[in-house]
């Protein structure tokens, strides 16, 4: 099934979208219709050494990195009256044990979502990858690597051990460059290609899971993404701008989070460049409306970050590549909680890593990131670095 969604690209589609094949299994049906199967599984040995001012500790880990293992399965339809209708559902279970797991559970629900094309372009329905962000995840090294092993580097993150042991998944430069895109349930419509240029909208769930318990009433969130892409002889360039709005009722007072980035990649004989900057109100360290999201009176915090990628792809195969970035929030005037997320200032994070393509069906990953993070009350800075190897079996 062709993939034209963003959110497909995260699945195993992803691979393909960071230049290594991805061999779908396609079956022919009656009539024209085709059922095709996609995955991958990812493991790796993850080993963080962690200094704080609240203690520091080596932490071993096998794991899998910031994507999960995914199966999707795709239908496809053949075209009628010029209309092509699809559908994905895949199911990404985490491959690790003994760690905290995001939404309680190993086994997540990422994708559940059919699309209908046109001339008028691509109608989607259902759960998938959100619009702001998206591309800045998507174009990121770490997407097929491990990154950061946690929100912040302290020991007091959301592990209950203290540990960095990572949930899930890790969270790559979630938080330390950018915002998450998380998988959200929308009604999205994307334009046809117009030379290059390309325009997204969509109503969105405002999920709360992350908010405080205070969120009593929430509307509709709203993501717009406007992108441009080019080929050129020898390289190619791709720009956008996302935004976000919503908002919440927390405490008995309506709150509203705004979020937009910009960012752009340039690719051009063997070399890869990518940067792009955030400005956001209410998303919090990471993007998810919590997370030290909220002033203690209620009110949503400023923030922003950026980051930077420069790459290098030998013989089409080994992709070799170093980036920085930031994610900061501005100080909450009367907060009195010291060296916690309501006191967090800045996180910081570079990665260093190799990228190899053995076969189409087979990646091998080494990767190393120092993370850091400053606050506003505490002095001295948490970190942590960060040693992953491993790889992926994809089809």
């Amino acid at each position: 099934m062709k993939k034209t969604t963003l959110a497909s690209l995260v699945g195993a589609a992803a691979f393909a979208a960071a230049g290594a094949a991805n061999a779908t299994i396609v079956v022919g049906g009656e009539n024209g219709y085709e059922f095709s199967v996609d995955g991958n599984i990812n493991q790796f040995y993850i080993y963080t050494d962690q200094n704080s001012n609240g203690g520091g500790q080596d932490n071993s880990q096998v794991a899998n990195g910031l994507l999960p293992t995914f199966l999707g399965f795709n239908v496809k339809a053949p075209e009628i009256n010029g209309l092509t209708v699809g559908a994905r559902v895949s199911i990404s279970p985490s491959t690790n044990n003994g760690s905290y797991l995001q939404n309680g559970n190993a086994m997540e629900q990422r994708e559940a979502f059919a699309t209908v094309d046109g001339g008028f372009g691509q109608i989607l329905m259902g759960k998938a990858l959100g619009l702001y962000s998206a591309n800045n995840i998507l174009l990121d090294q770490t997407l097929f690597g491990v990154g950061a092993t946690g929100f912040t580097a302290g020991v007091n993150d959301l592990s209950p051990t203290g540990s960095q042991n990572t949930g899930a998944t890790s969270l790559g430069r979630i938080g330390y460059g950018y915002e998450y895109a998380y998988w959200r349930s929308q009604i999205r419509w994307t334009s046809v290609d117009m030379n290059g240029f390309q325009f997204a909208a969509a109503i969105v769930d405002n999920d709360t899971s992350f908010m405080p318990a205070t969120v009593t009433e929430k509307d509709p969130r709203y993501e717009a993404s406007l992108s441009y892409a080019t080929a050129f002889d020898g390289g190619s360039t791709k720009l956008w701008l996302d935004g976000m709005t919503s908002s919440v009722e927390i405490a008995g007072s309506n709150e509203r989070s705004n979020a937009f980035t910009l960012g752009g990649q340039l690719v051009l004989g063997g070399f890869e460049a990518v940067a792009a900057y955030y400005d956001s109100k209410g998303q919090g360290v990471a993007g998810l409306g919590g997370l030290g999201a909220y002033t203690a009176d209620n009110n949503a915090r400023r923030g922003d970050g950026y980051y930077a990628q420069l790459g290098y792809r030998f013989g089409g195969q080994t992709f070799v590549a170093g980036s920085y970035g930031e994610s900061t929030l501005k100080r909450d005037s009367l907060n009195t909680s010291v060296g916690t997320f309501a006191d967090f200032d800045e996180n910081s994070m570079w990665t260093l890593g190799v990228y190899h393509d053995v076969t189409a069906n087979l990646k091998l990953v080494a990767e190393y990131s120092k993370m850091e993070t400053e606050y506003h009350l505490r002095d001295g800075k948490d970190k942590v670095d960060v040693i992953a190897v491993g790889g992926f079996i994809s089809w």
